[in-house]
């Protein structure tokens, strides 16, 4: 097996694990996507819950205020049937209607918490069904993901396995050089030489499309079993069909 035929059979492995790794990934993805989701909506249900009962306790104890101003209040109101002067009764008085006015005004505080607790409660509602609402579709990919691992586990296990069986019959040079092309450009690791024309000895990189010089283009024809040869555009490993190099050999 020549070079050439060595890492294209690397070639069309690596092709097929990115290929299943890929459909795995993309699964896995979502999961964590509809994961993030999910503590991003549990973070909001913690943060209303917090506020509820701090707002909950901060009604509780407007309402306690009130209570012990009206005790307060209504202890004056039978005190005023004791008193023994005009001065005691205006005074007592006074501190009945300064205590009325505070009573007033915390009624009037306590209303608005207890709204704002109303309102709080609303939204921890609403995020408990978006909560239970996004378990569902967590669920739903943790499910999916586990399908794609029972189909796709063992062959993905078998075709890793093949990979590198091929890749160790790929001297080391050529090893590197072909991982870090595939890292340059996400697995599309070689291309064909396209002859664009005939006449004018014309070709073309099959991934970049870009131009090639003859010269390259005879390098590959020849290349020994140790080296390779790149296009100068886009760095991938240039190969040449067999249909077009008869071609180019007959003439």
């Amino acid at each position: 097996m020549s070079l050439q035929e060595k890492l294209l059979r690397l070639f069309s492995l690596d092709q097929k694990v990115r290929g299943i790794q890929g459909r795995l990934d993309s699964a896995t993805n979502r999961l964590k996507v509809q994961q993030t989701k999910l503590s991003q909506l549990h973070q909001q249900r913690d943060e209303l819950l917090s506020q509820l009962k701090l707002g909950q306790a901060k009604a509780s104890s407007l309402e306690k205020e009130v209570e012990d101003i009206e005790q307060r209040i209504e202890h004056m109101r039978q005190q005023m049937q004791s008193v023994k002067s005009n001065k005691e009764y205006s005074a007592v008085l006074l501190e009945a209607n300064t205590l009325k006015a505070n009573k007033d005004s915390l009624e009037t505080e306590a209303l608005e918490q207890l709204n704002h607790v109303e309102s709080l409660a609303q939204d921890l509602n609403q995020i408990l069904e978006r909560v239970a609402q996004q378990e569902k579709l967590v669920t739903g990919a943790q499910s999916e993901v586990q399908q794609c691992r029972d189909e796709v586990g063992k062959q993905l296990e078998e075709l890793t396995a093949q990979r590198s069986e091929a890749e160790q019959d790929v001297p080391e040079e050529v090893r590197l050089t072909f991982n870090r092309t595939a890292y340059m450009h996400d697995g599309a690791t070689m291309a064909p030489v396209i002859e664009a024309s005939r006449r004018h000895l014309e070709y073309n990189c099959g991934g970049c499309y870009m131009t090639i010089p003859v010269e390259r283009v005879n390098a590959t024809m020849v290349a020994s079993e140790t080296q390779v040869v790149c296009c100068p555009n886009c760095s991938r490993i240039l190969y040449i069909d067999q249909e077009l190099k008869t071609s180019i050999g007959c003439k």
